[in-house]
């Protein structure tokens, strides 16, 4: 007979055999999450030198008022203990590894809840992860499908990592009106860890990797924070987003920072990738005159002496970054202007010194585990990262931005494939903090980005704002603003390109779960990966609109392709950019221009306050036709697969969201099409002009 948990909510059911979790209910509406046995023990322990520990010589499973508890007797002298113990409507699983040998714990898994089916039926089952800081998917069941490879970049999913990861530290299975589950971990103290989403025969299997600090052989393993299973009642991302947020809010990472003011309430949209090296104020010119508000330009890498690119140029040690190469007409047309500008910098890398060079940099270089950093994103050790927990990189980076700062002018800086790009783990030697992963190698990083904050202070007169690619709850306080490519849709690649086809066909939404749970607390968002030219079809006008209405800056980008010709004399060259890109011509498409506009003046406008302090919340119901509107996506690698895909993607014809502050409540809704239209919006009749943007409420 199975020992069965219960809390006020939630009862869990675990075999005495396996000490496997055979069910997990939630009592009154008897909604199951776990519903059979998965024939394995519910843990899996991975050892440094051995791999997999699978031999189970002992099981012993132990009631009592407070709980149960698990004890796994493995060869080698191996324990695992696992308990499972209720608090008020929740059910926490702990688990803990003694060794009495020389074994060295690399990864414990715990809990494995196996067996997931549906819940409320085909059409009404969603599950939510914070993949790319939110990311919804609909029947999970039908849509997951086995994945040894990771490709869908669910089933090895690290955290905190803002690029192939986890964002927060939950997911949630829910069903509509009905209710659900969240799943969750409490770590406060910024431990590496997988939050996973695996498709076996017998349904969904729900999985934490937990990964010690600092590896020790013989050294026992005990995780500081449960693993939380949590009710939930409603059955919506938002009770979901709220759940989480009664624990997320209080911690360290969330508490409210000084934030750069003319970043939050002074510029309507920005730019992304225009080239800082070569004269393109043309451009900067006519973009600002197309926002009629200030706009922030994060220029392209190529300023550094020894160029940076995307063809693996980068600067070799300190004397290749300088004497900096900023176009003095780029500089002189944004200041004209009262705009404000940062020089995007690739953060972490570095490449090796010529022959002779005396700087360490190899001994300096940042050194992930190949194996779990493969498996997460293969591309992580292509990359020649530098570890901040070294005085020498730490210092210079520092060096560098003070520089940028004093010499140039530059109103804030950009880190490019930085800390949310990879995973928290150190494993070189001779480093200030022991080889490991989780909290001390984020503390190494905070380390440097608060000394590199103070020096750029220093050199200013005033705080420097950081911005990073990417961002996860972690590094919140270290960054006033991060780039995300998540709210462009099909336009650009990246962080959800492992998703591309669900969402475009409607099996998934991209959803602004990072924003709802965290709100005015978190940096400023750019996305939009916009292009504009007519070619680039209409669906601009759903990007644009969808990350103005979400709090974001909508984003022009030129990395990866030309700027837009002004003129039939004015175009840009494709020898002078970082990336080799087709020589395309399109001119600028004035009903984008105009529409830029809107969105610059409408985020600056009387829905300001609310965008820039305030939080968003439910939005209301939108009773609107969908619209299908067509795309082109060209503004990216030449060698990316989605690279000049077309195709047409339904959207409702108007969007909707909602944002509070200082107790008043606004409501931004934008019209997709060309023409007029008649809608409901939360019940109300509501006329909406030909891709209008209407704030209400304020």
């Amino acid at each position: 007979m199975s020992v069965t948990v219960r809390s006020s909510a939630l009862a869990a059911d675990i075999d005495p055999a396996t000490g496997a979790v055979v069910g997990l209910r939630q009592l009154g509406i008897e909604l199951d999450l776990v519903r059979g046995p998965s024939g394995e023990p519910p843990f899996r322990l991975d050892l440094a030198g051995v791999g997999p520990v699978t031999d189970v010589l002992e099981t012993r499973v132990e009631g009592s008022a407070s709980g149960a508890r698990i004890t796994w007797r493995l060869s080698n002298g191996i324990t695992v203990t696992g308990e499972v113990r209720p608090r008020g409507a929740d059910l926490l699983f702990r688990a803990s590894v003694v060794a009495t040998g020389p074994a060295t714990v690399e990864r414990l898994t715990y809990p494995v809840l196996p067996a997931i089916g549906r819940l409320g039926g085909r059409g009404r089952d969603h599950l939510v992860h914070s993949h790319a800081t939110g990311m919804l998917f609909h029947d999970p069941l039908d849509l997951f499908e086995a994945d040894p490879d990771n490709r869908r970049r669910l089933g090895r999913s690290p955290y905190p990592e803002g690029f192939a990861g986890a964002t927060m530290q939950f997911l949630a299975y829910y069903a509509d009106d009905l209710g659900g589950f969240l799943f969750a971990t409490e770590d406060a103290g910024r431990a590496a860890k997988w939050l996973n989403v695996e498709r076996a025969a017998d349904g969904l299997v729900l999985s934490v990797v937990h990964k010690p600090d600092a590896p020790v052989a013989g050294a026992p393993f005990e995780p500081a924070y449960p693993v939380v299973v949590a009710p939930l009642v409603e059955g919506s991302w938002f009770e979901a987003g709220d759940r989480y947020g009664r624990w997320a809010l209080g911690q360290d990472w969330a508490k409210p920072v000084p934030r750069a003011r003319w970043l939050r309430e002074g510029v309507g949209i920005c730019t992304f990738g225009i080239n800082a090296r070569h004269d393109r104020s043309r451009w900067l010119q006519a973009i600002h005159a197309a926002a009629g508000t200030p706009v922030f330009h994060v220029l392209g890498p190529d300023w550094a002496a020894a160029g940076q690119d995307y063809q693996g140029n980068l600067p070799r040690g300190t004397g290749d970054w300088f004497p900096a190469r900023f176009a003095d007409a780029n500089v002189a047309t944004i200041r004209a202007n009262g705009d404000r500008w940062a020089p995007f910098e690739f953060d972490l890398l570095c490449a090796d010194p010529v022959a002779g060079g005396t700087e360490p940099v190899s001994a300096a270089r940042y050194r992930m585990d190949d194996a779990e950093s493969g498996i997460s994103d293969g591309g992580l050790p292509h990359f020649p990262f530098m570890c901040p927990g070294t005085a020498y990189w730490r210092d210079w980076h520092a060096v560098r931005d003070a520089r940028l700062v004093r010499d140039h002018g530059a109103d804030a800086v950009y880190y490019d494939i930085s800390v949310n790009n990879v995973l928290l783990q150190c494993y070189a030697n001779g480093h200030d903090h022991a080889p490991g992963a989780g909290n001390p190698v984020a503390a190494a990083f905070e380390a440097m980005y608060r000394e590199t904050g103070a020096a750029m202070a220093q050199a200013a007169g005033a705080p420097v704002p950081m911005g990073a690619e990417m961002i996860t709850e972690v590094s919140m306080p270290w960054f006033d603003y991060y780039q995300a490519r998540g709210e462009s849709g099909p336009y650009a690649p990246f962080e959800v390109a492992a998703f591309r086809d669900w969402l475009l066909d409607g099996r998934a939404e991209k959803i602004p779960l990072f924003t709802y749970v965290y709100g005015e607390r978190a940096p400023v968002r750019m996305d939009g990966w916009a292009k504009l030219s007519r070619e680039t079809g209409d669906l601009f006008y759903w990007t644009a609109a969808t990350v103005l209405l979400n709090g974001g800056l909508f984003e022009v980008n030129a990395e990866f392709s030309a700027l837009e010709a002004l003129d039939e004399a004015t175009w840009h060259d494709a020898a002078d950019h970082y990336y080799p890109f087709a020589d395309r011509r399109y001119p600028v498409d004035p009903d984008k221009a105009r529409y830029l506009g809107a969105v610059a003046r409408t985020r600056l406008g009387p829905a300001l306050p609310y965008l820039a302090r305030g939080r968003m919340t439910r939005p209301p119901d939108v009773d609107a036709p969908d619209v299908a509107l067509d795309y082109f996506a060209y503004n990216m690698s030449t060698g990316e697969s989605l690279y000049e895909t077309r195709g047409r993607v339904s959207v409702p014809a108007v969007i909707a969201r909602a944002w509070q502050h200082e107790g008043r409540t606004i409501t931004l809704v934008a019209s997709l099409v060309d023409g007029p239209q008649d809608v409901r919006v939360a019940g109300e009749m509501t006329r909406l002009g030909p891709r209008e943007i209407l704030v209400t409420g304020a």
